[in-house]
Formats: structure tokens, sequence, C-alpha cells
């Protein structure tokens, strides 16, 4: 029969498999959710940064700079809109900001904006010629099944009306932002590696 252990029990073995606890795994969990916390009020509040990170000591700046680094990226995304763009300059003027290799940082930045003014220009180009095309196939079937009950529409359809056109909609906008979404992925992985 087995042996009925307790959840203390478990836990108990589980941590001996982890090892000992450094000083440098405490300050981790303690400042790297610091840094993400100042993340959070940088992007809702006026913050100086610089003034914000000199109240850490030289041991704990590394660990809140991880975490405000990984705050300030998450925070970068396609231009869709006007206030998306500005969230974005402001998240690059931090980043560029607080990592110290300045040249690296410089380059990955300058990346996101090609791969963001390109999504502005020639992104706009695709999805509309997307839509359409969407469009005129869901238009298509709109017909053919009224034609299958009987009735005839000649008249112009409205089909961004329908829930299942604005549904295939989002999908094929999704399938189009992968390219970009995947390469800015990347560089937001280098640039949490760049000190």
């Amino acid at each position: 029969m087995t042996e009925i252990r307790s959840a203390k029990e478990i836990a108990l073995e589980r941590i001996k498999d982890v090892g000992e606890i450094t000083d440098d795994d405490r300050l981790r969990w303690k400042f790297v959710p610091a840094g993400e916390k100042l993340g959070g009020r940088y992007m809702t509040e006026r913050l100086d940064l610089e003034t914000e990170l000199a109240k850490f000591g030289d041991r704990e700046l590394p660990f809140v700079r991880r975490g405000l680094t990984q705050s300030l990226l998450s925070n970068l995304d396609l231009p869709r809109n006007e206030t998306i763009s500005k969230r974005n300059g402001k998240v690059m003027d931090a980043i560029m900001e607080i990592k110290d290799d300045k040249e690296s940082v410089a380059g990955a930045l300058g990346e996101v904006q090609r791969i963001f003014e390109h999504y502005i220009q020639a992104g706009e180009g695709q999805r509309a010629q997307a839509k359409q095309a969407l469009k005129g196939k869901f238009e298509q079937s709109l017909r053919q099944a009224m034609r299958a009950q009987g009735k005839e529409f000649t008249g112009q359809m409205n089909v961004e009306q329908y829930p299942q056109f604005q549904e295939e909609w989002r999908k094929a906008q999704t399938q189009l932002e992968l390219q970009y979404v995947a390469s800015i992925d990347e560089i937001k992985k280098f640039l949490a590696t760049v000190e």
C-alpha cells in the first residue's frame, strides 16, 4: 500500500531537489518584481528612471533592471494606432536609457523601428488588399447561400456587418501580423539579454 504524504513533505522533497538558495536567488526574487513594478509605474506616470534606479544598491540594480526591462518590453507592440505608437516611443526611450551597451541597443531598436515603419507603410496595403479579397469571398458565399434558398440579391452587400466576417477578418489580420510579431519577439529576446 502506498504511503500518503502531506503537502509539507512533498514541498520539502522538491526543495531538496532545487538545492541551496543563494543570496542571488533572494535578490532576484525580491528585486526583479520591484523592477517590473517600476516599469508599470513608468508607463503610467512621469518618472525619471535614472533617479528611480539610483535608489537601489549595486547588488540589487542588475535584478531591478532585469525586471524593468521585462516590464518595458511587454509594452512594445505593433503600432496599430497612435496610442500604441506613442507608448512604443516611450518604451524605446526607456530601454535606451537603462541599458549600458548603447550601441547594441540602438541597433536593435533601429531594427524594431524599421519593422514598425514597414508595418505601417507596406502592411497597410497588404491589410487593405487582404480585406478586399476576404470581402469578395464572403460576399460570394452569401450570394450562393441566398441562391440556394431561392433568393436573389442584386444590390451591394455590407458584409462587414456580419459577425462571421469580423471573426474571419480578425483571423486574417492575426495571420498577416505573425511575421512582424515573430521578428519583434526575437529582438525583444535579444534586448532582454543586453546589459
